[in-house]
């Protein structure tokens, strides 16, 4: 597994990117969790999403509330491995104020794609957004919750370190 930067400390890191699907199996189990959960409905709600019934997801899961008229996002959950990656423990802080001014920036531009299409987003890359972590693959799922159906009012998601 490489951790080092990139060979051309001024070159910025390259771009995570989307896909249309997660690979690891933590977290296809987590979007499996998410659809089931859904009962035909465009999102499950927040109150639907029970730990009892994912274990072995916590240690990987995140969540964010949104407060949609503000377009503000902040971290209400973040399971073990989260805060490893973060170096500390982020509940309660705003969206980005944990990462490298770039990660903030591309985390809040993901958030808001999921808040405003109400549809879940994946994303794989080198984690070049903690300034605590060396550059390590990783894979994330962002999978947006509604209390009434219709407004994103908190994103689940989950994150996990790849052994390249």
């Amino acid at each position: 597994m490489s951790t080092s930067a990139p060979s051309d400390p001024a070159a910025p890191p390259p771009q995570a990117e989307f896909i249309a699907a997660p690979s690891d199996g933590h977290l296809q189990r987590l979007y499996r969790y998410w659809e089931g959960l859904r009962r035909g409905r465009a999102m499950p709600r927040r109150a639907d999403i029970d730990p009892i019934e994912i274990p072995g997801l916590l240690p990987y899961v995140f969540l964010y509330a949104v407060t949609p008229a503000a377009g503000d996002f902040t971290i209400r959950l973040a399971g073990e491995e989260v805060m490893r990656a973060m170096g500390r423990n982020p509940v309660g802080q705003p969206a980005g104020s944990t990462m490298t001014p770039r990660g903030a920036e591309m985390i809040i531009k993901i958030l808001r794609a999921v808040a405003a299409e109400r549809a879940p987003k994946f994303r794989t890359g080198k984690a070049y957004w903690s300034p605590c972590q060396d550059y390590r693959k990783f894979e994330g799922c962002f999978l947006p919750l509604s209390s009434d159906g219709e407004t994103v009012d908190f994103i689940l998601g989950g994150v996990k370190f790849l052994l390249e």
